[in-house]
């Protein structure tokens, strides 16, 4: 049996519902994955690891820091496959409502966004990383996340 394909799941700025919706599939396809897939990094569900040598990150939420940046730069780094996992890592919404804002707005907010190191304008993955596959919606489809992230464990 060929080796087993390196897994890790991240969460950048977001409320974390495709990872919990992740559990939810897990529930029905988690066996069945194990003889192709071991789960090296998730931290909703293990202990945290080191990110290395990965060969598919699924990635959910927006790039708002530098330390959300330097995050999915190690993350793209240390993987073969980058996969945006849900609206917020592939369009910056709606976890990136502030890029909504009027000038007021912004202003209104400027000071929070320098005290937390916030970057002027909150990204999607594709806009700092490359990344090789998107799966949409908010929370993720469990459809179309079966057929995606399974046409990568073949």
């Amino acid at each position: 049996m060929p080796d087993k394909k390196r897994i890790g799941v991240f969460s950048l700025t977001c409320d974390e519902g495709c990872s919990i919706y992740l559990t939810e599939i897990f529930n029905h396809k988690l066996i069945e994955w194990l003889e192709k897939i071991e789960l090296v990094y998730f931290l909703s569900v293990k202990d945290k690891t080191e990110i290395a040598n990965l060969d598919i990150a699924l990635v959910e939420g927006v790039v708002t820091s530098e330390r959300d940046k330097k995050e999915i730069e190690k993350i793209r780094a240390n993987t073969k496959i980058l996969i945006a996992m849900g609206s917020c890592a592939i369009t910056a919404l709606p976890s990136g409502q502030r890029n909504t804002f009027s000038e007021e707005q912004k202003e209104q907010i400027q000071e929070h966004l320098a005290t937390y190191d916030f970057l002027p304008k909150a990204l999607a993955l594709k806009e700092v990383v490359p990344v090789e596959d998107e799966i949409p919606g908010c929370p993720i489809s469990e459809e179309i996340f079966i057929k995606t992230f399974e046409k990568y464990l073949a």
